[in-house]
């Protein structure tokens, strides 16, 4: 291959998704530790990125506009041509992405054997609608075609100081103290893989009555009326926050980072991915039977996390209440 000055990494879809790639972007910065990286995402998530070890530049488009937008497409093929990139790395299989990195004319183009994979000189089979591997593994398949080395393990989310006030300020002004915190994320991008209300609303009473957990829900703004539905039917009489749509994704982050959170409880969705690579512990409820939530393929990685995996009707809160507690260090402490 030749040599690699400015490398250019594309994924623009939802923020699961580009975490998920977060090895693969390492295993190319350890290949080429001089070379300038750019990533090219969605501007609803580069937010969580900012500041990133591993990444010199985030190139945010709007990736929906970009779908309808003749002229927006050809100002950013202009934008990439100019920025004179050696090396591409399409992680989204798109015929756009495939026709971008061909007409800016970069000269290694790696990506998936589908969707125009002929304007491509380095392809891999797409084996993104199976379970064979984990998200990460394929990811850093693709990564590999362009280096001789294994991924070293390091994942990192990045904690924004001015967010870190700001959860600081947040929590002063609504008088959490040193209390010990369950975060709670009752919405999902997808209604299918949403755990039942009256079951939250469960988990969330035995979190502050029997754990004597301060429960806080977080979500985004579209979630807020799930939210309001489960903070409307707790009848515990104890600790319960709702931040749904108050925080930035920068905050949602320092949040998450923050010494006094225990756990995470969430269906399938972004904020598990922040959690469980953030080193905090999670308890992930994925949905049997339906499309694309099979944790064998996205489900959070490591110890200290539970994933449990079947219909979500037959998952009751005390089940989930007894995940928590097995996951939750026995000392409280990280």
């Amino acid at each position: 291959m030749r040599e690699v000055r400015r490398i250019l990494f594309i994924r623009t879809d939802r923020i699961g998704d580009v975490l998920m790639n977060l090895p693969a972007i390492r295993l190319l910065r350890q290949t080429f530790p001089k070379a300038w990286l750019t990533l090219l995402l969605d501007r609803s998530v580069a937010g969580l990125l900012k500041d990133h070890p591993d990444i010199d530049e985030l190139m945010a488009v709007d990736a929906e506009k970009l779908a309808h937008s003749g002229r927006d497409r050809w100002n950013l093929i202009r934008q990439i041509r100019k920025a004179g990139f050696d090396l591409a790395v399409v992680s989204n299989p798109d015929k756009f992405f495939h026709s971008l990195v061909f007409l800016a004319g970069i000269p290694c183009r790696l990506g998936y054997k589908r969707k125009w994979g002929f304007l491509l000189n380095q392809t891999i089979a797409d084996r993104k609608d199976s379970a064979e591997a984990h998200e990460i593994d394929l990811n850093l398949r693709l990564a590999g075609l362009a280096s001789d080395k294994t991924w070293d393990g390091r994942l990192t989310i990045p904690v924004d100081r001015a967010a870190s006030r700001r959860v600081e300020s947040l929590m002063t002004d609504q008088g959490i103290g040193i209390q010990d915190i369950l975060l709670i994320h009752a919405g999902t991008s997808n209604p299918e893989k949403r755990w039942p209300l009256e079951k939250f609303v469960g988990l969330s009473e035995a979190a502050q009555s029997w754990g004597n957990f301060t429960v806080i829900l977080i979500g985004g703004e579209e979630e807020k009326s799930v939210s309001d539905e489960i903070r409307r039917r707790t009848t515990s009489g104890g600790r319960l926050v709702d931040w749904t749509g108050l925080l930035s994704l920068q905050e949602l982050a320092a949040l998450i980072h923050h010494r006094s959170v225990r756990a995470l409880v969430s269906s399938d969705s972004g904020p598990v991915h922040i959690a469980w690579m953030s080193g905090t512990p999670v308890v992930a409820l994925y949905a049997k039977n339906v499309t694309g939530s099979n944790p064998l393929r996205w489900g959070p990685r490591g110890p200290g996390n539970e994933v449990i995996f079947k219909p979500l009707s037959e998952i009751t809160s005390e089940e989930v209440w007894s995940a928590v507690r097995r996951v939750v260090p026995k000392d409280r402490t990280r």
